[in-house]
């Protein structure tokens, strides 16, 4: 009511304004043109004051009152939403599940009304897995480690600064531009091309520029769930029924345009310097157990890039399993790859010399476990060795930079009586070892390694 009271006064004071004083000549029309084209401002549109009036007065301020009583992170995109939901110009249609006006009404959805959404949907995505995509962007979620103070929009965000590798979580599009930005910066030269590697195991679609996820939905269905939500989008004329991070129902306005699949995202960022930007998509289980396909897949990759070139790995969390061994993999070959395909010859031997061993613990690096033993052993008297060496000195390296360390993480695990999670941890690191094998092993024996790992998998690891 108060606010509603300012505008009447406003309008009234408008009025009063326009009255001349008493004896006053009123200008003429050219008058009036003459004195706007000096630029002082023309008497007020009647339709103006109509606006004000009817319109300032009752949908505007009903909207900012819901807007201070809401408090949302994002209030002009909010207010927007319920501007457009409360329109009083847009005809009312019935929405064909709970029959409720389109463009009137609250934003949220109740329990009932989820399951009524998600049940009548038939889309490949959607329909299969009979559920809402849910906002993948925790609220404060900003990551402090950028170049450039904090990187709004994208979380878990570390890098590697030496190996020019980085590791980000969910997204919003204004984070995945921050981070590439960030990761040609670092490469403190002018890259070739930057890589975005996708490890995340869940579909996921950006909708008005923030991602959303479909909790047991697969990887590699993008596209699939982008032609979903442009169909939800156009049948329910501009809206989609989404969760927010907490699982909330709310409906989501959006135009169809505004729907886009990672892919589309990552490679539509205008980079600095026009470098572009290529996308990866690599599913990968929970466990983060790699095929050999996906090791394969992803050398071949890493082996044609220019050593300024940065690389990124995108998960569902920063600090996840495949996230930490795909780190630890591009770290490897980049090394690798600067020392002209042999062990790069600034790798610390078995324990830091003295005078780094002042200021770091012991390294541990598990020689006494069998299964470790076993796989070095058969790896090759100079290419085991070897192996360990590079993995145990990137892995320290990188996770002084938040890359989870696997080898300590292991020794925990075990420590806690884990042994569950500590023997996939360690099938994780025998993994890593097979991959830095196959990383310095001459092209004719790189199958190897490989060969190793599954020989040492069907003895029961």
């Amino acid at each position: 009511e108060s606010t509603a009271s300012v505008f009447e006064m406003a309008a009234e004071d408008e009025v009063a304004a326009e009255q001349p004083p008493a004896q006053a000549e009123v200008p003429t029309e050219p008058a009036v043109a003459e004195n706007v084209s000096k630029g002082e401002t023309a008497p007020p549109d009647p339709a103006s004051k109509t606006i004000t009036k009817q319109i300032l007065s009752t949908c505007l301020t009903k909207g900012l009152a819901a807007l201070c009583t809401e408090k949302p992170a994002e209030p002009v995109r909010w207010l927007a939403e319920w501007l457009l939901e409360h329109n009083p110009n847009v005809p009312q249609r019935k929405d064909p599940v709970n029959s409720k006006p389109i463009g009137a009404g609250a934003s949220s959805i109740t329990n009932s009304e989820i399951s009524a959404i998600s049940a009548s949907r038939s889309g490949q995505v959607l329909g299969a897995a009979s559920t809402l995509a849910q906002l993948d962007l925790s609220k404060g979620g900003n990551s402090t480690n950028s170049v450039n103070g904090v990187a709004e929009g994208a979380t878990f965000f570390h890098q590697v600064a030496a190996y020019r590798v980085g590791s980000v979580g969910p997204c919003s599009s204004k984070g995945v531009a921050t981070v590439i930005g960030d990761m040609i910066q670092l490469s403190q030269g002018n890259p070739k091309c930057v890589q975005w590697l996708s490890v995340r195991n869940e579909a996921t679609v950006y909708l008005g520029g923030d991602p959303y996820a479909v909790r047991g939905g697969g990887a590699g269905s993008e596209d699939a769930l982008k032609a979903d939500c442009e169909a939800e989008i156009g049948e329910r004329g501009g809206r989609i029924a989404v969760t927010d991070a907490k699982g909330r129902g709310k409906w989501l306005h959006v135009a169809t345009g505004d729907a886009l699949t990672p892919a589309e995202v990552v490679t539509g960022v205008r980079a600095p310097g026009g470098t572009p930007v290529r996308y990866h998509s690599f599913p990968t289980p929970p466990n983060g157990i790699l095929t050999t396909e996906t090791i394969d897949e992803t050398l071949a990759i890493l082996n044609t890039l220019d050593p300024q070139d940065p690389i990124i790995i995108s998960t569902d969390l920063g600090d996840a399993a495949p996230s930490a061994m795909f780190g630890v993999i591009a770290c490897m070959a980049v090394r690798v790859r600067a020392a002209g395909g042999k062990l790069p010859q600034d790798v610390l031997p078995k324990e830091p010399l003295p005078i780094v061993a002042k200021f770091a613990p012991p390294r541990e690096l598990l020689e006494d476990v069998h299964e470790v033993a076993s796989i070095i052993n058969a790896l090759g008297e100079e290419i085991g060795p070897q192996a360990k060496l590079l993995l145990d000195d990137t892995m320290d390296s990188a996770a002084r930079n938040r890359f989870r360390n696997l080898r300590t993480g292991y020794l925990e695990e075990v420590k806690s009586g884990q042994d569950k999670v500590s023997r996939i941890t360690l099938v994780q690191y025998l993994q890593l070892l097979t991959v830095a094998a196959i990383l310095i092993s001459p092209e004719e024996e790189k199958d190897q390694p490989h060969q190793a790992f599954a020989d040492l998998m069907r003895g029961g690891v």
